[in-house]
């Protein structure tokens, strides 16, 4: 097909530009590099690739005509600025929103069971109070389902990381429906899998995008269309599309938002930021910031022991459970670190991201919140004096033998 002659439609720049404007973009192209690979383009110079406006998009199309694009993609993350490669690294500070997605992964002639898996994960957002901000996308060989990232207020963006509030809802979700997706595949001979796909680099493809390989539009269409989704709306010759997938309801999100934040924690790897960018403050907060508030309850640095097996910090755990697993947590984090397992900077971060942006949101006593976010300070101060993995050893084994199963 003329692939040139399918972007040049109005309507199909307009809907691609909706979805990517504010996301950091990537475009598989039909020349493919020596290998056999199809090229993919992120950055326009130095500049990772974005667009504020339709013109903007066709610029692309032209400049990288010679190439061949096909297919469009869009970051999960929306961006504040996408000016520099750290811009588009800056995970912790430069990301203010974010699109939890279920990526089904399926095959054409698996439609009806894909569209069913898709139900599934439908039906439980509405229990939970989704009906105006969810929407899916047939993407070539799959489903995705979509929560706008405008379904969650700004207070709950301000508690919840972006990337944390997108891993733990798609994770929650799937904790909650995976035993009725076992039973389609069960009971209708498929394989069809549901994965949380919610890294910080993650893209999916953009409405109306054709596929990188298959002549299939990605049509968009609400959740009251499912039961009328036809593959044949794939066409790209005359996609079946519905623009109203932007609609949304702002807050919409919020309870689920803090229910599977409480149950499923944060995003499990620590999200290297790029340069953070200093902002205009009152004198009287940053006076304020440097009297540290110690919290009446506190919890000295000398409960933590060194694991000599700790546990991956990509290991689910429950810390509403109890606040000794986040005292574990923050022992095994310490731990990777002596090991050899885990950069100091990543350390660091890690820990102000547990003080930060975790402890706040678990439902834990307010005194004990407040006394483990005075610890991960305690504990990063410590960490700035020490130097090296053996004083970081040598400093936890003074609190006494290390910490091994069954050590309580």
């Amino acid at each position: 097909m003329n692939v040139y002659k399918y972007y040049s439609r109005t309507k199909i720049l307009e809907e691609i530009t909706s979805f990517l404007r504010n996301r950091w973009i990537a475009i598989h192209c039909e020349k493919r590099m020596e290998d056999g690979r199809p090229i993919l383009l992120r950055y326009w110079k130095t500049i990772p690739l974005n667009v504020k406006s339709i013109g903007d998009t066709v610029k692309i199309l032209k400049h990288f005509k010679s190439l061949r694009p096909r297919t469009f993609y869009g970051s999960a993350n929306l961006y504040r600025r996408l000016e520099t490669r750290e811009d588009a690294l800056d995970y912790l500070n430069n990301v203010y929103a974010r699109t939890p997605t279920w990526d089904i992964d399926s095959r054409v002639k698996w439609w009806k069971e894909t569209i069913e898996v898709g139900s599934i994960i439908v039906d439980f957002l509405e229990k939970e109070g989704l009906y105006n901000s969810v929407y899916l996308k047939w993407s070539g060989r799959g489903l995705h389902v979509h929560i706008h990232e405008r379904a969650f207020s700004q207070e709950i963006y301000e508690k919840i990381h972006p990337i944390d509030l997108s891993y733990s809802i798609v994770e929650y979700v799937l904790e909650k429906v995976q035993s009725k997706i076992e039973k389609i595949n069960l009971e209708k001979n498929v394989q069809i899998k549901v994965e949380n796909l919610m890294d910080p680099q993650r893209v999916f493809t953009a409405p109306l995008s054709l596929h990188r390989e298959l002549d299939i539009s990605c049509v968009a269409f609400k959740p009251e269309d499912l039961d009328n989704f036809e593959i044949e709306w794939t066409n790209p010759a005359n996609p079946v599309h519905d623009e109203n997938w932007k609609e949304y309801e702002e807050g919409e999100g919020d309870e689920l938002a803090l229910k599977a934040f409480r149950r499923i924690g944060p995003y499990p790897k620590p999200s290297r930021p790029g340069r953070r960018r200093r902002k205009t403050r009152k004198i009287e907060e940053e006076v304020q910031e440097l009297v540290f508030k110690e919290p009446v309850v506190t919890i000295s640095p000398t409960i933590l022991r060194y694991n000599p097996y700790p546990q991956p910090l990509t290991k689910r755990r429950d810390l509403t459970r109890s606040s000794s697993q986040l005292r574990e947590l923050i022992e095994d984090a310490l731990s990777l670190y002596v090991n050899g397992e885990l950069e100091k900077e990543d350390l660091i971060i890690f820990l102000k991201h547990l003080k930060n942006i975790v402890i706040p949101a678990l439902n834990y006593e307010e005194e004990v919140k407040q006394a483990y976010q005075y610890l991960c300070e305690e504990v990063i101060n410590i960490l700035l004096k020490l130097e090296g993995r053996e004083e970081v050893k040598k400093w936890l084994l003074s609190h006494g033998p290390p910490r091994t199963f069954g050590f309580l």
